[in-house]
């Protein structure tokens, strides 16, 4: 990976977890998949809540991996570990909604 596309990295794929999640929900509303239950919750937020946790782990491993070594000072490798901290911490703020709120209107 380039280190100018590793410091991107992590609000990429925000973006896109972002993107999924809720062409999802869309999805499922026009779909009807709202009204198919699986037992406890429907077939739409099971999906939603899977592409979450997915997304999530994602990001956790990107920040994981990209952490810097101790005593590291070099800014590109700085800013590829605070770009996937804030995509964690932006993927996990912007798709918490799917547990609770109501998915078709």
């Amino acid at each position: 990976m380039t280190p100018l596309l590793r410091s991107v990295s992590g609000l990429i794929l925000w973006a896109v977890a972002f993107s999924a999640i809720y062409a999802i929900q869309g999805l499922s509303c026009a779909l009807g998949w709202d009204a198919i239950g699986l037992g406890g919750p429907s077939l739409a937020r099971s999906i939603l809540i899977a592409t979450y946790i997915v997304s999530v782990t994602i990001l956790a491993w990107l920040c994981w991996r990209l952490r810097p070594s101790s005593g590291t000072r070099d800014f590109l490798a700085i800013l590829a570990f605070a770009s996937s901290v804030i995509g964690l911490l932006s993927t996990i703020y912007t798709g918490l909604p799917v547990f609770w709120l109501s998915i078709c209107s």
